[in-house]
């Protein structure tokens, strides 16, 4: 077996936790922080990260391996993603099977796998007898891990002085430790698994994407460029500025995070509908968080009005209002109304469609469309088809569609039925059988909301030792 050769140290992370740029900006500032310590005698590559690492054109899995069997140190971000996902299950064990190759070698144990609590979990105990709490981490560490506090303060003593002793740590390793290098070549996809995935189920909507429709400063119509609501690239859009600093689609993370739930952003394209409809199948919540004055320009227009035309039941779209600049222009929002023109013939009472989102109301306003959003994906989830309803072609029943009002199960009937409202399913191709068999029955009652959607805290962060984000924890689904 050789020295490593390759990175400082490799950074293993799952992938769901990457969906909101926090993992980057860690990543970032902990390559920064071991420049420091070492007084610029840090070689290079410092870390590898493989969306930052691997180059277009490059063989992702080959690189991968290749920084895996070289690094001097793993930095391991544990989450409940992290122990759902094989793939991390198998970078770990590399990491400890060099590790262990290391104390056969020379009877000294290793500090080479760096275990640092992303988000509030509990550990598996085949990983669990190497250390990842210490009081050096600072008070609110073990409560609400890293990600929480660089959210809370990315200059902050917490988070720093956290990234400060991890890479010291690091650094510790490269100077003090030789792991071997396997002598053959990695194939991570058969390396053993280092501690068995969780499969717990995920609740539907555990996950909420926003879709940010906005221009940027030289993209927006001529008479609001220069305005300080937009940045170099749309997701810099900030319509409450000065109230808030931060992005918009940023503010809303915070808000859903705070809630135990895991996020993801992009911007608006072409492709809207179909990313929709694969969120649909995923149990994925979407917002749509769109800019008055963009809509109903090039290139967000026809996206959104193709939207407009579907049925996307989890799918919420919050237009803001800055209320000096825009609550009054009448003009702007009968614009916005023509883009949207199906969804706001449905009147002010749709939770799931709100224009003119002033600053004090963004709160309540995205807690409510998460709550309709999550409540259908709650009823898609709990939809039974009937015995006997799928043929060899596979199920042809329809989504369910309320012909009435109904309290639910108990009030619905199938189609034809004569008591509350009619649930009815389609049967295309079915003409060789009675419709009834195949209408969608509903098991449990009422859809329950597993969270208030009115307790949303714009500032989720400790305020007494008692009470560190009324004990909220956070975490996604596995990828």
């Amino acid at each position: 077996m050789g020295e490593p050769v390759g990175p400082y140290f490799f950074l293993s992370y799952a992938r769901i936790d990457d969906s909101d740029a926090y993992v980057q900006q860690f990543y970032d500032d902990l390559c920064t922080q071991i420049i420091e310590l070492s007084d610029g005698t840090a070689q290079v590559p410092i870390g590898f990260r493989d969306n930052s690492s691997i180059r277009i054109g490059e063989h992702w899995s080959e690189q991968l391996e290749i920084a895996l069997a070289s690094c001097h140190s793993m930095v391991a971000l544990y989450s409940p993603a992290y122990f759902r996902s094989a793939w991390c299950s198998r970078e770990a064990g590399v990491m400890m099977r060099r590790a262990g190759e290391y104390f056969a070698r020379t009877r000294r144990g290793s500090s080479a796998l760096i275990p640092v609590l992303w988000h509030p979990v509990e550990v598996p105990q085949e990983v669990g007898h190497i250390q990842y709490l210490t009081d050096g981490f600072g008070s609110w560490y073990a409560d609400v891990g890293l990600q929480r506090l660089l959210q809370r303060a990315p200059t902050g003593e917490d988070y720093t002085g956290a990234v400060r002793l991890i890479a010291q740590r690091v650094l510790d390793v490269v100077h003090g430790e030789d792991l071997p290098v396997p002598e053959e070549p990695l194939r991570l996809a058969r390396e053993p698994l280092s501690f068995q995935p969780r499969t717990e189920p995920t609740r539907p909507g555990s996950t909420v994407q926003f879709f940010v429709a906005a221009g940027s400063s030289e993209s927006v119509p001529g008479h609001r460029r220069g305005a300080p609501y937009y940045g170099q690239a749309g997701l810099d859009w900030n319509p409450y500025h000065p109230q808030e600093e931060y992005p918009l689609y940023q503010q809303a993370q915070r808000l859903v995070t705070a809630q135990g739930y895991g996020t993801a952003y992009r911007e608006v394209g072409s492709g809207l509908n179909r990313q929709l409809n694969q969120a649909w199948r995923d149990d994925q919540v979407t917002i749509l968080l769109v800019d008055a004055w963009s809509a109903p320009e090039p290139p967000y227009r026809q996206p959104l009005e193709q939207f407009d035309r579907t049925e996307h039941p989890a799918t919420g779209v919050l237009v803001p209002c800055h209320p000096r600049e825009e609550r009054d222009r009448e003009e702007l929002w009968s614009r916005v109304g023509d883009v949207f023109e199906r969804k706001s013939s449905r009147g002010v009472h749709d939770r799931q469609f709100q224009l003119r989102v002033c600053f004090d109301d963004f709160k309540k306003a995205l807690g409510r469309m998460v709550s309709a959003a999550q409540n259908n994906l709650i009823r898609k989830r709990t939809a039974v088809v009937a015995p006997g309803d799928d043929g060899d072609d596979g199920p042809v029943a329809a989504r369910p569609i309320l012909r009435g009002p109904s309290s639910g199960p108990q009030g619905g009937t199938r189609a034809g039925g004569s008591q509350g409202g009619t649930w009815a399913g389609g049967s295309p191709g079915s003409a060789n059988r009675p419709p009834a068999p195949r209408s969608p029955r509903w098991s449990g009652g009422r859809a329950h909301i597993p969270y208030d959607p009115y307790a949303f805290d714009p500032y989720p962060y400790p305020h007494t030792p008692q009470d560190p984000f009324d004990g909220r924890r956070e975490g996604g689904p596995g990828r």
